[in-house]
């Protein structure tokens, strides 16, 4: 899999952008808010860009993100079915991830009903399978540039652990959260790989 590339913003329009890596041009497909925001990048610095390396039997396309937020929203839409990439990426250009989520959790019908191509029975087949699966990112609503070092998103190589074990991601983060403050006074203390080791026996009981 091809996690990222390094490169340099060549073009960016409303569904593609360009990136220079070492002479090679790649296109990507991307959101209409991946596009903006890397737009303003154009023939200046190296930028990084997550992508998606999808394989077809008539075609390989290559997608790019802002972040991990919008890749994992969007390798979670396209298991829905009816919803391949291009309708994934046109669901991420109508609305921020934070606030698709925020529909999900609320089973908000009638705002996912307004995203193009999303009418009121993909919506509720929207919430059916995501609900419980896309987890809210309060640290970007805050406009934190990184999460306080002790908030389950940084954890979140703890997390992905647990989620490849089989536990379900919602569940997960919410156990831990209660963990986190519990514990606050002696995680304070810790390093980052102490803090892990600290919380990952307790998260283990709590979630067995």
């Amino acid at each position: 899999m091809i996690n990222a590339l390094n490169g340099q913003v060549v073009q960016a329009d409303a569904a593609s952008l360009v990136l220079n890596v070492s002479g090679v041009e790649f296109a990507l497909e991307v959101s209409s808010r991946c596009a903006a925001h890397f737009a303003s990048s154009i023939g200046k610095g190296t930028v990084r860009v997550l992508t998606v390396f999808q394989v077809r039997e008539d075609s390989m396309t290559l997608f790019g993100f802002i972040d991990k937020a919008e890749r994992e929203c969007f390798t979670e839409l396209v298991k829905v079915p009816g919803i391949a990439g291009k309708g994934a990426l046109k669901i991420l250009s109508a609305i921020s991830v934070n606030d698709f989520i925020r529909a999900l959790d609320n089973r908000d019908i009638s705002t996912l009903s307004r995203i193009p191509g999303i009418g009121s029975k993909t919506a509720q087949k929207l919430v059916l399978q995501l609900r419980d699966t896309l987890v809210y990112d309060e640290s970007s609503e805050s406009g934190q540039a990184s999460p306080p070092p002790h908030s389950a998103k940084a954890y979140e190589d703890v997390v992905e652990s647990f989620v490849g074990m089989g536990f379900d991601r919602k569940l997960v983060v919410k156990a831990l959260e209660k963990i986190l403050a519990k514990s606050a006074d002696e995680l304070r203390t810790l390093s980052k790989e102490e803090a892990e080791n600290y919380v990952f026996p307790l998260l283990l009981r709590s979630l067995s």
